[in-house]
């Protein structure tokens, strides 16, 4: 019996490991395989669920939007634009007005962007440096699982190790007994075969004589 390391796994036998005998389990595998290919509703037990996705009003205009082979529309950047109206529209108040608001809005949003720069100058290392010790807290609670799950599973492979080597003990003896009682057969039989010839023998003596 081959050696076994503290991660084996519990099989005492090793013909696996003879000449040729994966190849063989690998056939005889896929020849029992082939009596159970499944079926084209092999899932049919399985209940599909109800969604009502494709009653909604975007994905059915995406639906056939997409059905209709239309590229999809690209983002409409001119609000981050701060553009005059347009040379036919400059006596237009409305025109001025919505480009009055673009700039109000544009003037906003960098407003924004000032203030969490600010924010991030003011706040932003302090800010980083408790979200590295929630990391680092993180990290070693992961750690703390990792071993807490190498050390069971190294438990668990020594216990299967040797309640492995206990049972081959057990195997190798009666393997031994039953080699034993195959061997003490096989002369009972000769012992019988030649006792019959023996006897044979004498009966065709036997009748020589009389005659």
């Amino acid at each position: 019996m081959a050696s076994m390391g503290a991660a084996a796994l519990p099989y005492v036998d090793t013909e696996i490991e003879r000449p040729g005998m994966r190849e063989r389990v690998r056939r005889m595998i896929e020849e029992e395989m082939q009596t159970f290919r499944p079926t084209r509703d092999y899932v049919a037990h399985i209940r599909v669920p109800e969604l009502a996705l494709e009653e909604t009003q975007l994905l059915q205009s995406e639906m056939l939007r997409i059905s209709e082979g239309q590229r999809m529309p690209a983002l409409d950047m001119s609000r981050l634009q701060m553009d005059v109206p347009a040379h036919n529209r400059q006596n237009d108040p409305a025109a001025w007005r919505q480009a009055v608001q673009n700039a109000q809005s544009q003037l906003e949003h960098q407003a924004n962007r000032l203030d969490n720069v600010e924010l991030f100058q003011q706040h932003g290392a302090s800010a980083w440096r408790a979200h590295l010790v929630q990391l680092e807290g993180m990290v070693r609670n992961l750690q703390q699982q990792q071993e807490e799950v190498r050390t069971r599973t190294e438990e668990i492979n020594k216990k299967r190790k040797y309640e492995q080597l206990e049972a081959a003990k057990k195997l190798l003896a009666l393997e031994d007994e039953w080699l034993a009682a195959v061997q003490k057969n096989r002369m009972i039989e000769a012992a019988t075969e030649r006792a019959r010839a023996d006897h044979a023998a004498l009966e065709r003596a036997g009748s020589l004589a009389a005659s």
